[in-house]
């Protein structure tokens, strides 16, 4: 008698579907969204013995309460088409109920998950493709940051607001450019929000894009307006040269003639092939010298030696050319001159002793030295 009722008793506590069939609702599908006032399809699969009749309805999302009877004594077939919709947006949770008959006498049930209802009859901003170009910045380049923003919803936006906030690394303060689109965007069209902007310093930098950052528009969904996009700055040299300026040499006495190229840089220069210095000296003519490989702070000097039958002024200048990326292509060529002096010409000048692609002026190359 005590087996008989432990095994009574197991029963009582097992669920129905323990012993009976199992109804599993497989659409709508737990997580998504359904619109409102559109015609949606049930469907679930059945398995063991169940009637063949069964009862369909909208609950609310503690899965205890009714909010509205879907159907009533539906065929048993694994999908239902519901005309109605809801009629209010939110989340809720779509309930079957197979009730007994003679030759089947237990209730059957099953249940999705929570599934979400929208008014589908808004627009729906949601940020697109973004791309940033170069891809693999360097350090003092300016990129350019290019987002789509869409419209997925069934009415069209008018103006929407797009923000760009750029945070940066090293301590600097964010970067913030907003902006109003004058534009309408219909159903699945989009347009394109351009910005450009410096990189100054080397790390991790971070571009949130946001749409309709005050929540003016009532749209289906909130949830995809904002995108983020990190992309790291890298160090990269930058190439200056410096020349000898305001030198007053005798005629037909030789004289050196010095250039000097210094990496300034955060990054290293590439190898002899993609850099050169080409040295110019007013009738001696130009020649094209190999620069080795320059690390952050290096520098190669390069000398010519000439002499000058006669008297005057004898412009010099020197450009760097590099095939690969710097900070700053601005400063690349540096312009000098000297005075071939007569017997009875001064010896000595006012003018600066060292000139360099920076737009700086020294009095000697022990101050360039200690500047850079």
């Amino acid at each position: 008698m005590k087996k008989i009722a432990l095994i009574l008793l197991i029963i009582l506590i097992l669920p129905a579907h323990s012993w009976g069939g199992v109804i599993t609702v497989t659409k709508p599908v737990s997580g998504q969204q359904y619109c409102m006032f559109k015609q949606q399809w049930i469907y679930w699969d059945t398995s063991g013995a169940m009637a063949d009749k069964v009862s369909i309805f909208l609950m609310h999302p503690n899965g205890q309460s009714v909010k509205r009877t879907i159907a009533m004594h539906a065929p048993n077939n694994g999908r239902y088409r519901w005309d109605g919709g809801v009629s209010s947006p939110g989340n809720y949770i779509i309930k079957l109920s197979v009730s007994p008959n003679a030759q089947n006498p237990t209730t059957v049930s099953g249940q999705s998950g929570v599934v979400t209802f929208a008014n589908c009859d808004k627009p729906d901003l949601q940020v697109g493709v973004i791309k940033l170009t170069p891809q693999n910045p360097g350090e003092g380049q300016t990129v350019t940051f290019k987002g789509n923003v869409m419209n997925y919803g069934n009415s069209p936006v008018q103006n929407p607001v797009v923000v760009l906030r750029v945070k940066r690394p090293g301590g600097l303060a964010d970067k913030i450019y907003r902006q109003e689109m004058n534009v309408t965007l219909q159903k699945n069209q989009g347009v394109t929000f351009v910005q450009k902007f410096k990189v100054p310093k080397r790390g991790n930098y971070t571009c949130k894009f946001s749409l309709d950052p005050a929540n003016m528009i009532a749209e289906t969904n909130d949830n995809n307006n904002k995108k983020d996009w990190i992309f790291g700055v890298q160090g990269l040299p930058d190439l200056m040269v410096c020349i000898d300026n305001g030198k007053r040499p005798p005629v037909g006495r030789k004289r050196d003639i010095r250039a000097v190229v210094t990496n300034i840089g955060s990054g290293n220069a590439s190898g002899m092939a993609n850099t050169k210095l080409r040295f110019y000296v007013k009738k001696k003519g130009t020649k094209t010298y190999n620069i080795p490989p320059l690390a952050a702070g290096q520098s190669h000097t390069i000398k010519r030696n000439h002499s000058w039958a006669g008297s005057g002024t004898k412009s010099i200048s020197a450009k760097v050319m590099y095939s690969g990326n710097e900070i700053n292509t601005q400063n690349n060529q540096a312009k000098g001159s000297y005075f071939v002096r007569l017997p009875h010409h001064d010896k000595y000048s006012a003018a600066p002793k060292v000139k360099c692609s920076t737009g700086e002026a020294f009095n000697s190359w022990q101050q360039v030295e200690q500047r850079y």
